[in-house]
């Protein structure tokens, strides 16, 4: 385990808030259109429930930082709480990773509008799977500057869209969009909170990755509430401008809305350039999300809750194994999704099928 590279806070900060916001900002416009401007409620709830979280795990960190995050904490408190949790965290990551790579394939239908038909979209989604299992298998590392990367490129878009997007925002045009759930407002908030946990789904993975950080008493609290505030600041201010900026159809059935946003503040060429850089940062952040579940399965194995398998490193301290054994999950998974979907759907109704599935289990 020595010989093992380890992610400073940058690269750790990075790791945070790319892993929520490389997937979790870029469909949410189009799943929040159904339910309108009123979702600010629901964002406003989460962000105080994702800091809370974030201020415990820093807390947790700095006093007793353990590999496996959640996992392990609740370990600590019960063996029956360590099993509980480590099945379902487990099994949240790998599921949710799927609506991660259905994203990018979504982003990517730009280039290839091939992509939009599930069949070659499900076989893209895999082959995007095994591409960065394979990765993984070179260290953390690699996995970290990717992930850094593509926050980068898909802050891009999103933060031209929020700052400059103001400039299109049509106070009319937000009152429209209110409240497009057909349903109460309160109704409407609820519904709004299970997307908007999604996007904060991601807030542990400094603590995850304990084993991988160096000096994780500072660098993980620090990363996790950094990238936790990045986010949510970001998430709101994007998101509001946008449900003034279009009516709530158009964006509800668009595959790739901040490249419809960024067209419209810069002209249309930005719209490819929009789609590759959110392509890429959902790529880079499907990889950070498969070093997590290897991570969560080493933790689960280590405790006695996952065959031992599972818990097997190699002698960089890559749990090769465990990885392969999450890639087949997802690509069954996937297989059966296509099937399921081969007579035409939404990418915004899968990543939203697949999203509320991976916060269940994760609460």
């Amino acid at each position: 385990m020595s010989s093992v590279k380890k992610i400073g806070l940058f690269a750790c900060t990075g790791v945070v808030a790319g892993n929520m916001m490389g997937s979790g900002i870029a469909l949410l416009p189009a799943n929040l259109a159904s339910i309108g401007g009123i979702a600010i409620w629901g964002w406003v709830i989460s962000i105080i429930g994702a800091m809370s979280l974030a201020y415990v795990y820093a807390r947790l960190a700095t006093k007793n930082p353990q590999q496996g995050g959640p996992i392990a904490y609740a370990g600590e408190i019960s063996p029956a709480f360590g099993f509980q949790t480590g099945v379902l965290y487990y099994h949240a990551n790998w599921i949710g990773n799927l609506a991660i790579g259905i994203t990018a394939v979504s982003y990517l239908s730009t280039f290839f509008p091939a992509l939009n038909n599930p069949i070659p979209a499900g076989i893209a989604c895999i082959a995007i799977v095994w591409l960065f299992t394979f990765i993984n298998m070179l260290g953390g590392a690699w996995v970290s500057r990717l992930t850094t990367i593509g926050l980068f490129l898909v802050l891009i878009p999103v933060v031209l869209t929020a700052v400059a997007g103001w400039h299109w925002f049509a106070i009319a045009t937000y009152h429209a969009n209110w409240n497009t759930s057909t349903t109460t407002d309160s109704h409407a908030i609820v519904k709004s909170i299970l997307l908007c946990l999604w996007a904060f789904v991601g807030v542990e993975s400094a603590a995850v990755s304990t084993g991988m950080v160096k000096n994780p008493k500072r660098t993980v609290p620090l990363a996790t509430m950094l990238g936790t505030a990045l986010a949510g600041i970001i998430y709101i201010a994007a998101t509001q401008v946008i449900a003034g900026m279009f009516p709530a159809s158009v964006m509800a059935s668009s595959g790739a809305p901040f490249a419809i946003s960024t067209s419209t503040i810069l002209g249309g060429w930005a719209a490819p350039l929009v789609s590759a850089f959110t392509a890429f940062a959902c790529l880079t952040s499907l990889g950070s999300w498969m070093m997590l579940v290897g991570q969560a399965g080493v933790r689960a194995a280590n405790d006695g809750n996952f065959p031992k398998i599972y818990g097997e490193m190699d002698k960089n301290g890559i749990p090769k194994k465990g990885l392969l054994l999450a890639a087949v999950k997802m690509t069954a998974l996937m297989i059966l999704i296509t099937i399921m979907n081969s007579s035409g759907g939404k990418a915004s109704d899968l990543f939203g099928e697949l999203t509320g599935i991976a916060v269940l289990l994760t609460m």
